[in-house]
């Protein structure tokens, strides 16, 4: 479906470009009615022009994506808060609540959205924070802008700061893996190359089985195991130096410091 709204980016970082070549690409608006704003970046989409100051998007654009890091939130929240006429805002800032945006932009719809980097490829997880009261329409189009660069939940706003945890910053944690067994291969003689290449393949393999195959997890990874064989002894030594509690402590900082940026 294509809309006929003008929308403001307020930030030009990774995650912004990433969202503008979605909406572009999909055709949801044409890119003339995209209006960007960054006093240190450009966007870099042919046709969508990087202004330098941000109350040119307060008077034309319906729908204002806040893209900025929420440390400098309020800052900018106060410059442009109380003279803007956008009808809805959306925001891909973490930690910053439902209420802390709000609180700046009392007349306009708002909505929470929690994306990450794989958006750029287009195999992106943004999660959405439900609010029955905004009209279908708007919820729609908020939700077509992610659904174009990736897949999209509805969550509860309490459970953000854990989404953030998970998926916001869970690209990061998958990425120390690889890196890890990389490492581990060029060690034990591999070429980078050649291990990186069994890595990655490894990881879409194990990604498909898990979506294909109506099995828990904990079966895939003992069908891989055979008693006395090579996996167990991995697999045990993971389990001894407890790797699952390994896991959820990093998440639970990540998670920590997602609440200590909406105080």
């Amino acid at each position: 479906m294509n809309y006929n709204y003008k929308l403001g980016i307020i930030g030009a970082g990774n995650m912004a470009k990433a969202i503008a070549n979605g909406i572009v690409d999909s055709k949801l608006i044409d890119k003339s009615k995209i209006i960007a704003t960054d006093p240190f970046a450009d966007l870099g989409i042919d046709g969508v022009v990087t202004h330098k100051d941000n109350t040119l998007v307060l008077n034309d654009c319906e729908y204002i994506l806040l893209a900025v890091k929420p440390q400098i939130y309020n800052e900018i929240a106060k410059e442009i808060g109380s003279n803007c006429k956008a009808k809805h805002i959306i925001s891909i800032m973490a930690g910053i609540t439902y209420d802390g945006i709000k609180k700046y932009f009392p007349n306009a719809n708002v909505t929470r959205v929690m994306p990450n980097t794989p958006c750029k490829l287009k195999k992106g997880m943004t999660a959405i924070r439900k609010n029955d009261n905004i009209p279908q329409e708007e919820k729609d189009f908020v939700k077509s802008i992610f659904d174009s660069i990736g897949k999209t939940i509805y969550l509860e706003e309490e459970l953000f700061h854990a989404v953030t945890a998970v998926s916001g910053s869970g690209p990061a944690y998958v990425y120390m893996f690889i890196e890890g067994m990389i490492e581990s291969g060029v060690k034990m003689g591999m070429s980078a190359e050649d291990a990186k290449t069994c890595v990655l393949q490894t990881f879409a393999g194990s990604i498909g089985m898990v979506e294909s195959e109506n099995t828990p997890i904990c079966d895939l990874i003992n069908a891989v195991c055979s008693k006395g064989g090579t996996t167990i002894q991995a697999v045990e030594s993971f389990r001894q130096d407890n790797l699952y509690e390994i896991i959820d402590s990093a998440m639970v900082k990540c998670r920590n410091r997602s609440e200590e940026l909406g105080k």
